[in-house]
């Protein structure tokens, strides 16, 4: 009955009544499932993020979330509550599409100038004083505690842009948590790491057989030349994360909850580590293998 009734409406008429469905969504949303910097801070303390953690984080900014500040004071916030003595790290890779699609079509990276995709919250804190970003032109990742500078040197040396030296692997040794606040777990972009822990029990290849170089332009102009190996089609079509955050889940590894209209998880990255290692010993790996 609703489809015919939508059928009928003119294009103008359509998004007449979307926009009276998504201001009336909007208004419940701030009357009922609002919160500010404060309560976000008591929810994240309250998951188990501590003063002194490394913490990535992936994020979504939407006024249907219903937190009340803007990105910067949800920056802000992730900053306070790990502290001074904490880092914070977000992904800031500058395409949507897949990562050989990306190195085919674009000439230069350049770590000063060329925007994050990941988000507005990823894009504000690029712009941040103070935030380093990594030198890699597929998988750079951006950084601001006492650490920053370690974390993010070298990845312009990681031809694996998530594996090993790479500050995805500084992540795992400071003991890091990853939060996902207001997106799915698929938004995990450390599951590339455990993909190239366990690449040579795979039946088909995760790279690419030949590396790309790309130009890239550090951070005081200065040109270089960086090799890296993108992700083949058939590992990206057949990548199936639901089986480690399932298995997570059942472990009791994974912290799920709500604060408002947002959606929050947290894991252990060291808990990950140790999950595929034990599923691969049983043969189970987080991909399609037929």
């Amino acid at each position: 009955m609703i489809r015919q009734i939508l059928s009928r409406l003119s294009p103008v008429q359509k998004s007449k009544l979307r926009g009276w469905y998504q201001g009336g969504k909007l208004a419940l949303i701030r009357r009922f499932r609002s919160y500010d910097t404060a309560a976000l801070k008591d929810r994240l303390r309250e998951m188990g993020i501590r003063s002194g953690d490394t913490l990535l984080v992936h994020t979504a900014y939407s006024r249907f979330l219903g937190f009340q500040g803007s990105p910067n004071e949800l920056i802000d916030t992730f900053l306070e509550v790990v502290g001074a003595t904490g880092n914070l790290l977000m992904v800031s890779l500058p395409f949507t599409s897949s990562t050989s699609e990306y190195l085919k079509s674009t000439s230069v990276f350049d770590v000063r100038k060329t925007p994050s995709r990941m988000g507005l919250v990823s894009e504000v804190f690029r712009r941040r004083p103070g935030v380093l970003r990594s030198l890699h032109p597929t998988h750079p990742v951006l950084v601001c505690g006492p650490k920053a500078e370690w974390i993010a040197s070298g990845h312009e040396n990681c031809p694996y842009p998530c594996a090993q030296g790479s500050p995805f692997e500084k992540l795992l040794q400071l003991n890091g948590k990853v939060l996902f606040f207001g997106v799915t777990e698929l938004a995990f972009t450390f599951n590339h790491y455990l993909e190239d822990m366990v690449k040579d029990d795979l039946p088909f290849a995760l790279y690419e057989e030949q590396p790309y170089v790309m130009k890239v332009i550090d951070g005081v102009g200065k040109v270089r030349w960086v090799r890296t190996y993108a992700f083949t089609k058939d590992a990206i079509s057949r990548r199936r994360l639901h089986i480690l955050f399932d298995e997570l889940a059942r472990r009791g590894q994974i912290t799920r909850t709500r604060i408002g209209n947002t959606r929050m998880v947290l894991m252990a990255i060291a808990d990950t580590v140790a999950c595929t290692k034990e599923l691969a010993r049983k043969g189970v790996y987080f991909f399609e293998m037929a």
